[in-house]
């Protein structure tokens, strides 16, 4: 070329682009190539490529499938392999990394290991175990920002289900490579969506839904701060009754606030709320969208198991199940897509899961030399 663009202005353009279609560039040039080793190059490709570009799935604790939304982003089938092979549960996924519990010998022979793992990448990195004994549960991560808004570090908190009021919390740090906190802590006594967390700065959300009287619902959100450790209580918009068949699900609006969905199985409609400070620092909901499935063409009640909110530059996907299948519909302009059928949908947990290309951690090890 003539004017060729100068090396950071073309690490720059090329970090927009989806894991899968950076791999195909490797072989045109030495310059993309030492890309895929440079570590600032990484993190800024996993910072820009934040949307959901599919779903892992989970089958009574099992791994089972994925299922991409994204055509320009994928998971190369001997990672797909490599999951099925082992005997493994993901626990969470965030940033292109999935967290994945591994028994070599069957679940009844000793602890589980922790891995954390770049499907994209295929690479996989160990983690310390948790401390203490293992149980069933979830991992939110919150990754940490030097500034420029790439993000280096990370904290997980892994909460697992009890049934009693107190959670037992354990918190890990990626830069000391070792679990910070490990306590019991009062949720309320409510059995919260552990697989399915939404983190906003320092603070992890998740969903509550539990049978309350007659065929209703007590919702909230349960709210836990990273950084002092405290949780809150907040309580659904006022106006919202939640019915037993109804579903909630929470998500990021515009990469920021907190978003509220509800599925009504009797109005057969979606209802967003945002999560906003009021002028006395309280939390509260404000209404932003109603999205009816009569609308859509559907002309029945409709039974709803999932639902996420998927946002890719100005384009907003709602994604969600509908009996044994799952759906996308764009809410800017109402476009509906049937994603894939689902197979034994009623044990079924998705993983929202970003195809990025960021680093498991400094002792990452490829998955064809295992």
């Amino acid at each position: 070329m003539s004017c060729p663009l100068p090396n950071d202005v073309l690490a720059e353009i090329i970090s927009y682009l989806p894991a899968k279609a950076f791999f195909k560039l490797l072989p045109v040039c030495k310059t993309f190539y030492q890309l895929s080793s440079d570590s600032h190059f990484l993190l800024s490709q996993s910072y820009y490529n934040k949307a959901i570009s599919g779903f892992f799935i989970n089958s009574s604790n099992i791994f089972r499938s994925f299922i991409p939304i994204d055509p320009y982003a994928g998971v190369p089938s001997s990672s797909i392999e490599f999951l099925h092979q082992r005997e493994s549960i993901i626990l969470g996924s965030a940033g292109g990394l999935v967290f994945v519990l591994l028994r070599k010998y069957g679940w009844f022979d000793g602890a589980p290991d922790l891995w954390v793992y770049n499907p994209a990448r295929g690479t996989r990195c160990q983690l310390p175990c948790p401390p203490g004994k293992f149980s069933q549960g979830g991992i939110a991560v919150r990754f940490m920002n030097n500034g420029d808004g790439v993000t280096t570090g990370y904290k997980l908190v892994y909460l697992t289900r009890r049934w009693n009021p107190l959670q037992r919390c354990r918190v890990y740090d990626s830069v000391a490579r070792a679990w910070t906190m490990d306590k019991e802590i009062d949720f309320g006594g409510r059995e919260l969506d552990l697989e399915h967390p939404v983190v906003c700065d320092d603070t992890v959300f998740w969903a509550s839904s539990e049978v309350g009287s007659y065929m209703s619902i007590e919702s909230c959100v349960v709210a836990f701060d990273v950084g002092d450790e405290c949780t809150q209580i907040i309580t659904i918009p006022k106006d919202t009754v939640i019915d037993f068949f109804d579903t909630i699900g929470i998500s990021k609006w515009e990469g920021k606030s907190l978003c509220l969905i509800r599925h009504s199985t009797f109005s057969c409609k979606f209802v967003l709320w945002l999560l906003n400070k009021t002028s006395d620092g309280a939390p509260g909901w404000v209404k932003v969208q109603e999205i009816s499935l009569a609308g859509l063409g559907f002309r029945e009640p409709c039974y709803v198991s999932y639902v996420v909110l998927s946002e890719m530059a100005s384009t907003k996907l709602l994604v969600f199940t509908k009996d044994s299948v799952l759906y996308s519909c764009n809410i800017n302009n109402g476009e509906l897509e049937k994603l894939s059928s689902l197979i034994d949908y009623h044990s079924l947990t998705l993983f929202p899961y970003s195809n990025t290309l960021r680093p498991c951690g400094e002792q990452q090890e490829l998955l064809e030399a295992i």
